[in-house]
């Protein structure tokens, strides 16, 4: 069932009245208690003016703040140096790392595909 602000607000006043007993004005108002609890931290006048403004940021905008912080080079920087213009994308993607090499060595011994 939907219920209005004011219904809202008005069960939220009733359980901050009642010692916040969700539990109990869960009951009357046949909601769960969670969503009383819910509803109470919305609406209840004494709980906003406690909270802590320098609460942390959530990882997404942590993550968002820190892509617009960063600073991206201008279209005079985006020239390639003399040693970039001698490797191309090739080049990288055909070298050979010899770390990976040697667990691939392994892998294949341990499946019987070579001796």
């Amino acid at each position: 069932m939907k219920y209005t602000t004011e219904q809202q607000q008005e069960i939220a006043q009733y359980a901050i009245d009642h010692e916040r007993d969700f539990k109990a004005t869960g009951k009357k108002y046949d909601i769960s208690y969670q969503q009383v609890a819910a509803w109470v931290r919305i609406y209840d006048p004494s709980a906003q003016k406690t909270k802590d403004p320098t609460k942390k940021k959530s990882v997404k905008s942590a993550k968002k703040s820190q892509k617009s912080s960063v600073k991206r080079p201008s279209k005079v920087d985006d020239e390639p140096t003399e040693t970039e213009e001698k490797t191309s994308t090739l080049d990288v993607l055909s070298r050979r790392d010899p770390v990976l090499e040697k667990q691939l060595e392994d892998v294949k011994r341990r499946l019987g595909l070579i001796k």
